[in-house]
């Protein structure tokens, strides 16, 4: 009887150690495995941010690529536009569309402050044969402004660009814009509120701004109006 007893605890035992050893085995594999596949949460941020970063330059040269292809660049020599916090926006892709462009934009500019850029840029011999005019986001003006920068352009090619911008300014700016230009025969209209009619998609909350493909957009339609009239 004793010796029966003894033999069902020694088994006992040994069943109890085997299931121990079973058990820390299966604790290491799991512990094994967590620290390879799973990284701690500082490694997860970085990859995140490495992989954030890959696809922004990713989309960056996609879109580059996107100008060269859907539209022809044209070469040119003595083209200068001058303008608002929209032409900032475009500036880019006017520089690829249209290489040796001149492109001097700030933000808030108004009409009123551009005969004195101009005075500057004759002086530093910077002014182009060609003049790309886009102003009146951020304000009106009056027939008689723009009546005097034409005339003092009597001498260039100028182009001017009408706006769009969710203001009250909007149509008499673009009135302005097409009633006086008709009076000088060098001056040409790029008419931006035609063009970006139905295109809300094209522009960012604002209504004003423009995301990379109406900035590209807004790029081709300039690059035609050069190309019209080399």
């Amino acid at each position: 009887m004793y010796k029966l007893k003894e033999k069902k605890q020694t088994k006992g035992k040994k069943k109890l150690i085997l299931v121990l050893a079973l058990l820390l085995i299966s604790i290491g594999i799991v512990s094994y495995g967590m620290n390879k596949t799973v990284p701690t949460n500082k490694s997860i941020e970085e990859v995140k941010a490495t992989h954030i970063e890959e696809i922004h330059d990713k989309v960056e040269v996609e879109e580059k690529t996107e100008v060269s292809k859907n539209v022809n660049t044209q070469d040119v020599t003595g083209v200068t536009v001058i303008g608002d916090s929209v032409i900032v926006g475009v500036a880019p892709y006017l520089e690829e569309l249209l290489p040796g462009i001149l492109i001097d934009g700030k933000v808030s500019r108004q009409m009123s402050q551009v005969e004195e850029i101009i005075k500057q840029l004759q002086t530093e011999g910077r002014l182009g044969e060609k003049i790309i005019i886009e102003l009146g986001t951020n304000g009106p003006f009056n027939s008689n402004q723009l009546r005097n920068l034409l005339s003092s352009l009597h001498d260039k090619q100028v182009f001017i660009v009408n706006t769009r911008v969710p203001k009250d300014w909007q149509d008499n700016v673009n009135k302005v814009i097409s009633e006086v230009a008709i009076e000088f025969q060098n001056t040409t209209i790029i008419d931006w509120y035609a063009a970006s009619e139905g295109k809300e998609n094209y522009f960012y909350e604002d209504g004003v701004h423009l995301k990379p493909k109406g900035a590209e957009y807004y790029a081709s339609i300039i690059l035609e109006a050069v190309k019209e009239n080399i």
